[in-house]
């Protein structure tokens, strides 16, 4: 008996996650379908950008821009010791953004 409840569960479960990634779609396609077109770009990461994003596009103009976005761009003033080679923007854990994690999945 316990077994089949916890097939029935995830059955369930099962439908709700079909059911949200295809509403999910939807919208992203109603809203900016073009970030659908490139490879490696699904639904889950177009919403989190679209998310990031805001109500200000924009604001992402170039790479440059959403790379600053995302916390990952070149610092352009040196660490206290010395010459800056390379080194990224670093945020406190508190102040950083969802994009981050989502740059390896877009990226061809």
């Amino acid at each position: 008996m316990t077994l089949r409840m916890l097939a029935e569960r995830i059955e369930q479960l099962t439908g709700q996650i079909n059911e949200l990634n295809q509403r999910l779609t939807r919208l992203v396609e109603r809203n900016a379908p073009q970030l659908l077109v490139p490879v490696g770009i699904g639904p889950d990461s177009a919403a989190t950008l679209l998310i990031t994003m805001g109500d200000n596009p924009e604001r992402l103009n170039t790479e440059a821009s959403f790379a600053a976005l995302c916390g990952v761009s070149p610092s352009s003033t040196p660490p206290a010791g010395g010459a800056c080679v390379g080194s990224t923007t670093r945020r406190p854990p508190g102040q950083r953004l969802p994009a981050p994690h989502r740059l390896h999945p877009a990226a061809p």
